[in-house]
Formats: structure tokens, sequence, C-alpha cells
């Protein structure tokens, strides 16, 4: 890997220019992958930045740096698919939760980090679905779909094996069959909501106590929320016994 100083704005018209000829070729979108590695000793930045207070601004220029493009071309449409972000960073949707491991303590943890960063004014926000490190039991990886389909944006994604259900067995592909119609069906609501997010400032997933700020017993729900303020979503962090669809 390489770090591009987009402080220099020629480095930043150079980076620009590789992603045009993508987009000539019928990219739609790019994933602004890392950006968090930064180091804040040995740099010296052209604009001469602080490489301390880089270290955590360089995400939020990169992002800049791919969405400003992509805006120059789709116009309302681009987006932008953002692993590391920083302060105001939501003007350059959307974003995901990074690296997880394959487990149930994970995924509450993921839930968790994303709420937190939901409540930060960051309106979409979502997960590598069954975790990215290590291979999924097929308990956690089904219960994986049914909260990552209930996110902002789903993605099947994994380091070591595919993700994909019928690799797991008969039931995953069921499962993730099931929640796909489901957040199909639920799409004009889905829109809606994330339509109020660009005006408001309002997330799509909202903490229990964002969205009942009167209830002390809220206080404490870190592992569930409600997607728009019709639907509430509580994952299952079990393995459970039965049929899960």
């Amino acid at each position: 890997m390489a770090i591009v100083d987009f402080t220099n704005p020629a480095a930043k018209a150079w980076y620009q220019g590789h992603l045009k000829r993508l987009i000539a070729q019928g990219a739609d979108c790019f994933k602004t992958d890392f950006g968090e590695r930064i180091p804040s000793e040995g740099v010296t930045y052209f604009d001469g930045s602080d490489p301390v207070e880089m270290h955590n601004l360089y995400a939020l220029q990169y992002n800049q740096a791919v969405f400003e493009l992509l805006e120059e071309v789709q116009g309302s449409d681009a987006i932008v698919f953002a692993r590391s972000t920083y302060a105001s960073g939501q003007r350059f949707p959307v974003h995901w939760g990074g690296d997880c491991w394959s487990t149930f303590e994970s995924m509450a943890e993921s839930l968790r980090g994303g709420l937190s960063l939901t409540s930060c004014g960051f309106a979409f926000w979502s997960h590598d679905i069954g975790g990215f490190e290590g291979n999924p039991p097929p308990a956690v990886y089904k219960r994986w779909i049914q909260f990552g389909l209930m996110s902002s944006h789903s993605r099947l994604h994994g380091s070591s094996s595919y993700r994909v259900p019928w690799l797991v067995d008969e039931e995953s592909c069921d499962v993730l069959r099931a929640f796909t119609r489901l957040k199909h069906q639920l799409m004009p609501y889905l829109y809606a909501k994330a339509h109020e997010a660009t005006q408001t400032g309002v997330p799509l997933m909202r903490a229990m106590l964002m969205e009942h700020p009167q209830d002390p017993a809220c206080a404490t729900l870190d592992r569930q929320y409600q997607l728009g303020e019709s639907l509430l979503v509580a994952p299952v962090f079990t393995k459970g016994r039965g049929r899960i669809c």
C-alpha cells in the first residue's frame, strides 16, 4: 500500500484521474478501504498539516476526494462505501464497521459500535454479515443475516471464506431468501427514512435512547435498535434451538 497526500492538489488530481478511468469503464461506486493506518510520526504533508491531527483527518480527506469525483459525475446519486471516517464524515456516505470476528460476541460489539456511530450523526451504517475474520458457525451466520438485512445497507463479506449461504447449509439459503424478500418489501419505508435522514440528520438505525429519551429503561438497551420510528429490531445473539426461518 501507499499513502496519497490529499493535501497536495496535484496528488489528489492524480488519484482521482485513475478513478475516472474506472468510471469510464462502468464503475458506479468505490469502496474506500483502510484510511486509518496513517502514521503520526515521520511524515510531512504538502500543506504542512500536523501529522498527529492528520491521523484522523486523513480518512475524511480520502473519502471526500472520492466522493467529490463521483458527485461530479453522478450528481446526487454519488456514494462511497467507507471504512474509516472522522467528525463530519457523514457528508460522504455510506459507512460500515470494518473487520470483525465471526462470533456472537463480535456481532453484539458491532451493533454497539454502529449505534454509537449513528448517534454521532451518521445516517447510514452496516457491517460484514457473518463477520469478517474467521469462519462463522452456521448459527452465527444465520443470526447475522437477520441482523444484516435489517440494517440500512447489507453486504455478505468475509476474509477466509466466501459468505454465500449455500456454502453453509440449506437453512442459511432459506434465511437469506426470507430476509432479502422482507427487506425488499420494506423498501418504500426504508427509502422514505433514508430521504428523511438526508433532510434531518436522524439516522435509519436509532439507539433506543435516541428514539425514547424520556424512558430510563432504554439507557442499557444496547443490543437492539429501531429502524426508523416504526420498526424495532432485536437481533438474537445465542445459538438457540429449532429452525430459524
